[in-house]
């Protein structure tokens, strides 16, 4: 509470006298991908300060970095004098991956401490003034802002400020929905290379994820050199639990269906229908397109549980073997989900 207290005083009470004379600041910025560039992370705290605070002239340095650490991402202040020793730092930690949210949490905190700051350089020189009222006086003046006068203040934001800024980050803990449709090629299916057709949706949390889709193929033939032959069409559901790190992923995945076949050009044309049963390993990679869209790879690994042979005129042609392969894209966009966070 006290916290919060001093962070709303610097923001909204500080004095006029130290406004009169704006905190400088040099700043150096490093992101990751997709986050804020430098130009935009400045102009987010110059629209809370209500000035311009960053001149590379300044004795007052302040490097501050917003990267991903594994699957979440964390933002980092830290502050230097002119002579390059270390007076404080700040984290900033956040369990989503929702860059832009995070830089905007860190430029209030950073605008916290130049508040602070600057109402603790204003009174400064109104503290050497009384002892030498003389023409020597005129000199304190140009120096409010000497770098001995940073260690005392630098330690109560850097401490207390930003942990009330980094919770609400901590409670978006809540699974996110992904919605995608996609493509992929299956051999070990066929005789012949599988196109399949697929729409998924996932539920995703800090680490793992659930996943549940429904594919279907365009219809293969196998032919005899006579020409006669029996097509195949394949129908399946595809659950898959996932561990997650970072952008990758790996699965367990089981899909389950059935394969339809009919005769084609033989004199007893017959129909079919054969159970499928594969079960296997999946490793897949997501790339994010924007704030909300992403796009997924993956590669399975799968075995034919349940294997089947077809035949034409009472005469094996195909028989499926033991192992099967999938590859594929998907694309998707991740939606809120109304038991919990509201953003990715």
């Amino acid at each position: 509470m006290l916290a919060s207290v001093c962070g709303a005083y610097a923001l909204f009470c500080a004095p006029a006298g130290a406004r009169a004379a704006p905190f400088t600041v040099s700043l150096g910025y490093e992101a990751s991908a997709g986050c804020p560039d430098a130009n935009e992370f400045q102009e987010l705290v110059q629209a809370r300060l209500g000035y311009d605070p960053f001149t590379e002239q300044s004795s007052n340095h302040a490097f501050v970095k917003v990267v991903h650490h594994g699957d979440s991402l964390a933002g980092t202040i830290e502050w230097r004098d002119a002579n390059g020793r270390w007076l404080g730092d700040q984290v900033v930690p956040s369990a989503r991956t929702d860059c832009r949210r995070l830089a905007r949490t860190v430029a209030l905190a950073l605008t916290v401490q130049i508040r602070l700051l600057a109402s603790a350089a204003g009174p400064a020189p109104e503290t050497t003034l009384p002892p030498d009222p003389g023409p020597p006086a005129e000199a304190p003046p140009a120096k409010p802002v000497v770098p001995p006068a940073l260690p005392a203040p630098v330690p109560a934001p850097v401490v207390t400020a930003p942990a009330t800024e980094a919770r609400p980050a901590a409670r978006a803990a809540g699974p996110l929905l992904d919605v995608g449709a996609g493509s992929s090629v299956g051999f070990g299916m066929s005789a012949d290379p599988v196109f399949l057709g697929r729409v998924v949706g996932s539920l995703s949390w800090p680490g793992v994820s659930l996943e549940l889709a429904v594919e279907g193929s365009l219809p293969t033939t196998t032919r005899r050199a006579d020409g006669a032959g029996f097509s195949q069409q394949h129908f399946l559901a595809s659950p898959a639990v996932c561990v997650l790190r970072g952008r990758f992923r790996a699965c367990a995945v089981v899909k389950v269906g059935e394969a339809r076949m009919a005769g084609n050009e033989i004199d007893r044309p017959t129909t079919a229908t054969v159970p499928m049963f594969e079960g296997g390993a999946r490793l897949g990679f997501v790339q994010g397109l924007g704030r909300h869209f992403f796009l997924a790879s993956h590669a399975d690994g799968l075995v034919n549980v349940v294997r089947w042979t077809g035949a034409l005129d009472e005469v094996p042609v195909w028989t499926a073997p033991r192992f099967a392969a999938v590859v594929g894209i998907d694309v998707g966009v991740a939606l809120p989900w109304s038991g919990g966070a509201t953003s990715r």
